[in-house]
């Protein structure tokens, strides 16, 4: 074969090798060692999100109300000035109130004025019960929950307690002491008991996990606490406690806590209760015999 024959029969203008055999056409930048791999690899590593104008415009609104720019009852201006403002539509602004309202940082005032609103957590606290409902809880469930919660809530306050918090207590339990045949009362300085020791452990992500397993169970509880020596026995848990937490013994001041838990599940068997009774069929309980402790 000549060489104008070998070059006709290649008409792509390929290498000829002494094998006999062409290489194919390489594309641009083939054969480099890793460069096509690193173009395939995650780059970014998460797709871009566009911010939606209402979120934007709520979000800028919150900042200036949780940074105390704006004040508790500071008027909101109109949704037209707002739009025109922040260069939006009247139903973008609308969505961005509707968004604060529902979280609780805005109230209306009238139809067309809306206000600053104090922020709070029992917004939040009721919804969680919700859920908590919602999802089915037991008696059960909520004890287990306490036996981890209320320990450590005792072990922090007895650790960071001050003479206001100490004193709220005391105040608390000579109210108590007064209240023993008053059920319904005694049964919410108890739960005013709780919440202070909550407020002095200083973590609020505990205390925000404790309030709403609190609030579902006092409600169930002030329905046994019926008779004096269940209150007495009560408050009797509660002044061990507090010794505990006045001398700053925080393993102790929580191994007591975790007994006062305890108790309850011991006098709610020895009472004949369903353990696994939801949260929502305790109604019917009235007639049962109360038990003789208390949590």
């Amino acid at each position: 074969m000549t060489d104008s024959q070998s070059k006709n029969n290649n008409p792509a203008g390929s290498e000829v090798v002494s094998s006999g055999r062409s290489k194919l056409p390489q594309a641009p930048g083939a054969g480099l060692p890793s460069a096509g791999v690193a173009a395939q690899s995650a780059f970014i590593g998460k797709p871009v999100r566009v911010e939606r104008a209402y979120e934007a415009l709520a979000t800028m609104i919150r900042d200036r109300i949780l940074s105390g720019e704006l004040a508790e009852g500071d008027r909101i201006p109109s949704e037209t000035a707002l739009a025109r403002e922040a260069q939006v539509s009247r139903s973008t602004v609308r969505e961005a109130l509707r968004t604060l309202e529902e979280a609780g940082l805005v109230a209306r005032a009238s139809p067309k004025i809306m206000v600053v609103q104090r922020a709070n957590d029992e917004r939040a606290n009721s919804e969680l019960q919700g859920a908590l409902r919602r999802n089915n809880v037991t008696f059960h469930h909520l004890h287990e929950a306490l036996l981890v919660l209320d320990p450590e809530l005792t072990r922090l306050a007895a650790m960071r307690a001050d003479a206001t918090g100490i004193a709220r207590l005391v105040a608390n339990l000579a109210a108590q002491a007064e209240h023993l045949d008053d059920f319904g009362a005694w049964s919410e300085l108890d739960h005013e008991f709780h919440l202070a020791i909550a407020d002095m452990s200083g973590n609020p992500v505990l205390s925000m996990a404790w309030r709403p397993i609190s609030d579902l169970l006092q409600p169930v509880l002030q329905t046994f606490m019926t008779r004096p020596e269940l209150t007495q026995r009560g408050l009797d848990f509660h002044r061990r406690i507090l010794e505990e937490i006045e001398v700053r013994d925080s393993d102790a001041a929580a191994l007591m806590a975790r007994k006062h838990a305890n108790d309850l599940r011991a006098t709610w068997e020895q009472a004949g209760l369903n353990f696994e009774l939801r949260i929502g069929d305790e109604v019917g309980l009235s007639g049962v015999t109360p038990p003789v402790g208390h949590r």
